[in-house]
C-alpha cells in the first residue's frame, strides 16, 4: 500500500496557508457556536427553573390563603350554635324543622359572599330527610357514606378530599367538579353529630392556580401526594396527571428536592418543578415541555448558524487575501532563483520588506552578487591559467629538435676534448627533459630533486664550488606530487640575486613532511631585501609564476612565503598539500583546500 503523503509537503505553500487557516477559523467558530448556545440553553434552563420556582411559590400564598379562609370559615360554621343544636335535636321535632329554613340561610350566605365557594352542605347523622336551597342544605348522612371520599372523611376531623364530583345524591341534578373541605361537626362532648362540607369551586382554583400565565400542566397535590387539582384539563397540549402519577415519586426522589426540580422523559423531555407550602405540605407542581423551554434558545441557535456562516464567508475571504499576501513575495523569491538558475547573474529583488521576507530579498541579492563576483573572479583565474599556458606553450620549444641539437652539441664537445662542456650540455638535456614531461603540470618530487640536482650541479661547474649548496629531502615524500620546476627559480633567485657582486655563498634546500602538507624552505646568505614584494615584480618571472600556480592550484590555504633581512639573506617557505597522484581536476582541488588554514 503506497504511504499516503503529507498534504503540507504536497501541495502549494498558498493552498496549505489558506486551508489552514479556513480549518482553524471554522473549528474556533464552531467551538464558540456550540459553547455559546449551550450556556445559553443552560442560562435559560437555569432562569425558567429560577423563574417557575418564584411563580409556584406565589401561587401557594394565594392559595393557602384561600385554604386558611376555607378552612376558618368551615371552623367557625361547624362550631356555630344554631348548627350544634340542630343536630342534637330529634330529626321530626318541632324545634328542629323550624330551623331548617335558618341552617340553609346559615349554609348558603357562604356561597353567596365568598367568590370560591360554590356550595356547603351538613350531612345531619341520624338524619333520614333532606333540606336543600340549589345545591347548598342538609342532608342524609347516608349519602355521603355511599360517597367514596367517605373512607378519608370517616378517619379525620377536618381533610381536603381534593378534586371530585359535587356528592349530593341523585335528588340534585349538578355534577359539578369541585375542591372539597370536609369538617366533622362534633358536640360538647366530642360526640360527631354530622359533617359539614365547604365546596370550593373548581374554576376557581383554576383562576388562582393560573393567576399568572401557565405554558405547562400545573399540579396540586396534598401531603400524602393525592391529586387536588389538575390544571391540565384546561390545556389541550399538556400531559394529564395520569400519565406521570407513576413516575412523579421517582422523578421528585431522583431530583434534588431542595432545588426543586427534575428532568424526565415521558413522549418527549420534560422539565418537573415543585415547591411546597410550609403550613399544609402541599406541593405544586409545574410540568414543562422542554422544546418550550427552548424555543427562545433555538431562535439563538438560529442566529448563532447565520452569524456562523457570515464568519466563516469572511474569514475565506480574508484567508484567500492573507495567504497571497504572504505567498507573494515568496514565489517572488522562488522566481529570482530560477532566473539566477538560467544564468541571469544580474537578478535582483526590489526589497520593500522589513520583517522575514525582507530579510531573506537582502540574503538572496547578496548571494547572487557574491556568485556574479566568484564567477567573475573564476573567469580571470582562467584566463589567467589559459595565458600562463599559452606563455608556456610560445616558450617551448621543439623538444626533439632541441634534443638532437644538445646531442650534437655533446659529441662535438667530447670529440674537442671539452668534458665540463659535455657534461653541463648532459645535465642541460635531463632539465629540459623534467621541465617539460610530456605536458604534465605535477611530477612526482623525486623528478623535482632530479631537476633541482641537475641545476645545482651546472651552478657548481659555473662557480668552480665557490657556491655552496645543500640538499636535504627525505626520501619518504618522494612518491608525492607537485607543480613542477617549484623549487629552481628560487635557487636561480638566489645566485643571481642573492651573491651578485659576491664569488662566494651558501644555499640550503630542505623539506619537512607535515600531517596534510610538505614543506620546503630555501635559505641563503645573500644580499637579502628590504621589500620582498620586489622579488614578485615583473624581472622575477620565475619566482612570480611559482606564486601564481600555486594560488591557482591551491587557493588561499597553501603558497610562497618570503621572508628576508637585508645583509644577512634569505628564507623562502613554499607549502604545498600531500598529493599522492596527479589531480584529475584542479579546480576541484582548489576548492577542496580553499578556506582551510595553512598547517605550517
Amino acid at each position: 500500500m503506497k504511504e499516503m503523503k503529507n498534504p503540507i509537503k504536497v501541495f502549494s505553500l498558498q493552498a496549505n496557508l489558506f486551508t489552514s487557516f479556513i480549518i482553524i477559523s471554522a473549528i474556533l467558530i464552531l467551538t464558540l457556536g456550540i459553547t455559546s448556545y449551550m450556556i445559553t440553553n443552560q442560562e435559560v434552563v437555569e432562569k425558567t427553573i429560577s423563574s417557575r420556582i418564584l411563580l409556584l411559590d406565589e401561587i401557594n400564598k394565594q392559595i393557602d390563603i384561600q385554604l386558611q379562609a376555607v378552612e376558618y370559615d368551615s371552623l367557625v360554621a361547624a362550631s356555630h350554635p344554631l348548627i350544634v343544636e340542630y343536630l342534637q335535636e330529634e330529626e321530626n321535632s318541632f324545634s328542629r324543622i323550624e330551623k331548617n329554613e335558618q341552617v340553609i340561610d346559615l349554609l348558603s350566605r357562604q356561597s353567596y359572599i365568598k367568590e370560591g365557594i360554590h356550595s356547603v352542605q351538613l350531612y345531619a347523622k341520624g338524619s333520614t330527610n333532606n333540606y336543600y336551597s340549589g345545591v347548598n342544605g342538609i342532608f342524609a348522612y347516608s349519602i355521603l357514606e355511599q360517597s367514596p371520599m367517605y373512607d378519608m372523611i370517616q378517619h379525620a376531623d377536618y381533610i381536603w378530599l381534593g378534586t371530585n364530583k359535587l356528592i349530593n345524591g341523585s335528588f340534585v341534578q349538578r355534577k359539578d367538579d369541585v375542591v372539597s373541605f370536609s369538617r366533622k361537626v362534633l358536640s360538647p362532648e366530642g360526640k360527631e353529630l354530622g359533617v359539614l362540607v365547604f365546596n370550593v369551586n373548581i374554576a376557581y382554583m383554576h383562576k388562582l392556580m393560573s393567576s399568572h400565565a401557565a405554558d405547562a400542566g400545573r399540579f396540586l397535590l396534598d401531603t400524602n401526594s393525592r391529586l387536588i387539582l389538575d390544571s391540565s384539563q384546561v390545556k389541550n397540549d399538556a400531559l394529564p396527571y395520569s400519565a406521570i402519577s407513576e413516575a412523579l415519586p421517582d422523578m421528585m426522589n431522583q431530583g434534588n428536592f431542595q432545588k426543586q426540580y427534575a428532568i424526565h422523559h415521558f413522549d418527549e423531555k420534560q422539565l418537573l418543578v415543585w415547591s411546597k407550602q410550609q403550613r399544609t405540605q402541599w406541593v405544586s407542581l409545574d410540568l414543562i415541555s422542554w422544546t418550550s423551554i427552548t424555543a427562545g434558545s433555538q431562535k439563538i441557535k438560529n442566529t448563532i448558524v447565520i452569524v456562523a456562516i457570515i464568519c466563516v464567508l469572511l474569514a475565506t475571504t480574508f484567508a484567500y487575501f492573507l495567504a497571497r499576501q504572504f505567498v507573494y513575495p515568496i514565489k517572488g523569491l522562488v522566481n529570482a532563483m530560477k532566473h539566477l538558475k538560467t544564468g541571469r547573474l544580474n537578478t535582483r529583488i526590489d526589497n520593500e520588506y522589513d520583517n522575514e521576507f525582507g530579510y531573506l530579498n537582502n540574503h538572496f541579492n547578496n548571494m547572487a552578487i557574491n556568485i556574479e563576483e566568484l564567477i567573475e573572479q573564476l573567469n580571470r583565474k582562467n584566463q589567467q591559467k589559459r595565458e600562463a599556458d599559452i606563455k608556456v606553450l610560445q616558450e617551448q620549444m621543439n623538444p626533439h629538435f632541441i634534443y638532437n641539437t644538445l646531442d650534437v652539441m655533446n659529441w662535438h664537445a667530447i670529440e674537442a676534448g671539452a668534458g665540463e662542456i659535455s657534461r653541463m650540455l648532459s645535465l642541460l638535456g635531463k632539465m629540459l627533459r623534467i621541465a617539460l614531461s610530456s605536458g604534465e603540470s605535477f611530477i612526482p618530487i623525486r623528478k623535482e630533486v632530479e631537476h633541482i640536482t641537475c641545476y645545482v650541479e651546472l651552478q657548481k661547474i659555473r662557480y668552480q664550488d665557490q657556491i655552496h649548496i645543500l640538499l636535504h629531502i627525505p626520501e619518504t615524500i618522494n612518491d608525492y606530487y607537485l607543480p613542477k620546476l617549484t623549487l629552481q627559480p628560487f635557487v636561480e633567485n638566489s645566485i643571481i640575486h642573492g651573491f651578485h657582486s659576491r664569488r662566494k655563498g651558501f644555499i640550503a634546500i630542505r623539506a619537512l613532511e607535515l600531517t596534510d602538507s610538505i614543506v620546503f624552505i630555501v635559505e641563503d646568505n645573500g644580499h637579502g631585501m628590504e621589500d620582498t614584494a620586489k622579488v614578485r615584480e615583473q624581472q622575477h618571472h620565475g619566482v612570480s609564476n611559482v606564486s601564481d600556480r600555486m594560488d591557482l592550484y591551491f587557493g588561499s590555504a597553501y603558497g610562497v612565503n618570503i621572508e628576508s633581512v637585508l645583509d644577512k639573506g634569505t628564507t623562502v617557505t613554499i607549502s604545498v598539500p600531500k598529493l599522492s597522484s596527479v589531480p584529475l581536476d584542479w579546480e576541484k582541488l582548489r576548492e577542496g583546500h580553499d578556506g582551510h588554514e595553512r598547517k605550517d
